[in-house]
């Protein structure tokens, strides 16, 4: 049987799962809704067949369905979690999370129910290159990893910006919990909590922080500095980049190559260099758009909740990901060091 699964939020980022999930066989779109009815025509085209709802409780009265891709601003998130929650239905929640921490801890509570899968959408854990940076750290094959340089940069905002994602109080922030939450994702992915921050932020066209440098010390020892800007010109996609330095040699990753260099062979590995790119590593994605880390990512979700597995990148992950962008955030308004065991 299909996963029967409704859209809430016919946005950029709903418009682009529904168009992921067309493609998967295990997967049927049955109902999408979003507040602005104008977006209603957007919906047909995703399927002329299936209903609308300008009234989300509507939609999850008048069709069954077993999961919902929540796409709408963070700040709606809570609500719509709490509601579907009600419904028993799975969730996949676009990141951020939620808008703050405090929402974010509201969501995991309200979804507390092992009959509720809860997946959060940072989607480059997908990523064919991500996914191999992971598993090779789990390798151990640079030894003991003590320092790690990292960023993230986009061309988003280059001039003054207006609405919703440039007011904290619905978006909770900027460049950190927007584009940069996929970094920050990957790092507590990579190397677990951290134990301080030392952030420092800018705002040059907007009224939240446009660019931002971050010192994070993680509880097993690693260092690393991030540097992340939505303002910086030329990068017309989101691009992270990461050297890891380890005790047996290097690491430099980039959305499309992994150039390593060891002292000492390591497994499959050679002393020196290897470079191994996106194309040699396979994928298991179907269809193309955007990024093929979303069809992973949606098939993913798609197979845990019709065998009820924990998803790669849980509700929880997501709320260990919010705690980290809130300690950020209090480090760089206190312009203080902020010690994430104790103020956290």
């Amino acid at each position: 049987m299909a996963l029967k699964v409704g859209i809430i939020g016919i946005g950029k980022m709903g418009i682009l799962h529904a168009a992921q999930l067309k493609t998967i066989e295990e997967a049927e779109i049955v109902a999408a809704g979003d507040v602005e009815k104008r977006l209603g025509h957007y919906s047909k085209n995703i399927n002329p067949d299936i209903p609308f709802f300008s009234n989300i409780g509507k939609m999850l009265d008048s069709v069954p369905m077993d999961a919902v891709y929540i796409c709408t601003p963070a700040f709606t998130h809570f609500e719509l979690s709490e509601l579907c929650s009600r419904y028993r239905v799975h969730q996949f929640i676009e990141k951020p999370l939620a808008e703050s921490l405090e929402s974010a801890k509201k969501i995991i509570d309200v979804n507390d129910s092992p009959e509720i899968i809860l997946a959060t959408g940072y989607s480059f854990a997908f990523h064919p290159i991500f996914k191999k940076v992971k598993e090779l750290l789990d390798k151990k094959i640079l030894g003991k990893i003590f320092r790690v340089y990292s960023s993230t940069f986009i061309s988003v905002v280059l001039k003054k910006q207006s609405g919703w994602l440039y007011e904290k109080e619905k978006s909770g922030g900027g460049v950190i919990i927007n584009s940069a939450s996929h970094l920050i994702h990957l790092l507590w992915w990579y190397f677990g909590d951290a134990k301080s921050v030392h952030a420092r932020t800018q705002s040059v066209y907007s009224e939240v922080e446009d660019c931002a440098y971050v010192l994070l010390e993680f509880k097993n020892g690693v260092q690393s500095i991030m540097d992340v800007s939505w303002s910086i010109p030329g990068f017309r996609l989101q691009e992270i980049n990461f050297v890891i330095e380890g005790q047996n040699g290097k690491m430099e990753v980039t959305n499309d190559m992994i150039k390593i260099y060891l002292y000492k062979s390591r497994g499959e590995f050679k002393k020196g260099w290897t470079t191994l790119h996106k194309i040699d590593l396979g994928d298991s994605a179907d269809f193309f758009l955007g990024s093929e880390e979303f069809n992973i990512e949606d098939k993913h979700f798609v197979q845990c909740c019709l065998r009820k597995e924990t998803p790669l990148v849980s509700g929880k992950d997501g709320l260990e990901v919010q705690r980290l962008i809130e300690g950020i955030y209090l480090s760089a308004e206190s312009k203080t060091i902020v010690d994430m065991e104790k103020e956290i």
